[in-house]
C-alpha cells in the first residue's frame, strides 16, 4: 500500500461499494416491485464488491434486487464475517453501515465533508488519502462495467446466469493491469 496510505489508514482491510446492473423489466408486477430501485428509478439488480487498497476485487457478493438498501446488502453478502477486530472499511458517505461493523469490531472510515476551511491540516490529509481510496474502488467498478455485457439491461433469459456473468467479469477485472497508485 502506498506509504501516504499507511499514514492514516493502516488498518484499512477493503474498500466497499456497490453498482446497479440493469435488469430488463419483467411483466410480474412482483418482480418488478422486487427489482425496482428508488435511487435509480428503474428495475436493477445489486452488486457489493469489496477492493483492496492495491485495486484488486478481494469480494464479490452475489447480485441482489434493487430493492435491498445497501446496508441490507452487506448485512446479507458475508462481508461481515470475513473482517475481524481492528478492520477499517472504507465506504462512501451513503453506507450507514457503522453499527454493523461494530459488531464485529471494525471501524468505518468515510471522507468528511466540510468547507475547506473548517479542516485541520492532518484532516485534510486524510480526507484526501480516503478519497484517494473511493477513486480505487471506482476504477475498479468501471473495469467490471467496462464488460460490454453490461451496456444494455440484462435480459431475463440470462436471470439464472447473472450472478456467474458478474462474479467472472469481476474476477477478470483483476487481470487488466495494475492501477496508477502514487505515494
Amino acid at each position: 500500500m502506498p506509504q501516504r496510505f499507511l499514514k492514516h489508514s493502516p488498518n484499512v482491510r477493503v474498500i466497499l461499494d456497490y453498482t446497479d446492473i440493469a435488469l430488463e423489466a419483467a411483466s410480474s408486477l412482483t418482480l418488478q416491485f422486487e427489482t425496482s430501485s428508488a435511487y435509480k428509478n428503474c428495475t436493477t439488480l445489486k452488486g457489493l464488491i469489496g477492493v483492496a487498497p492495491n485495486g484488486l476485487v478481494t469480494f464479490i457478493s452475489q447480485l441482489y434486487t434493487g430493492c435491498l438498501s445497501d446496508k441490507d446488502i452487506t448485512k446479507i453478502s458475508g462481508i461481515l464475517l470475513l473482517l475481524e477486530p481492528g478492520d477499517e472499511v472504507v465506504a462512501d458517505k451513503g453506507f450507514l453501515i457503522q453499527g454493523l461493523l461494530d459488531e464485529v469490531g471494525a471501524n468505518l472510515k468515510m471522507p468528511t465533508f466540510r468547507h475547506p476551511d473548517q479542516f485541520r491540516e492532518s484532516e485534510t490529509e486524510e480526507t484526501q488519502a480516503i478519497a484517494h481510496l473511493r477513486i480505487i474502488v471506482a476504477r475498479a467498478l468501471a473495469r467490471i462495467k467496462c464488460f460490454h455485457i453490461w451496456d444494455s439491461p440484462v435480459p431475463l433469459t440470462l436471470i439464472t446466469s447473472v450472478n456467474q456473468i458478474w462474479h467472472n467479469c469481476c474476477v477478470l477485472a483483476n487481470y487488466r493491469g495494475p492501477f496508477c497508485i502514487e505515494d
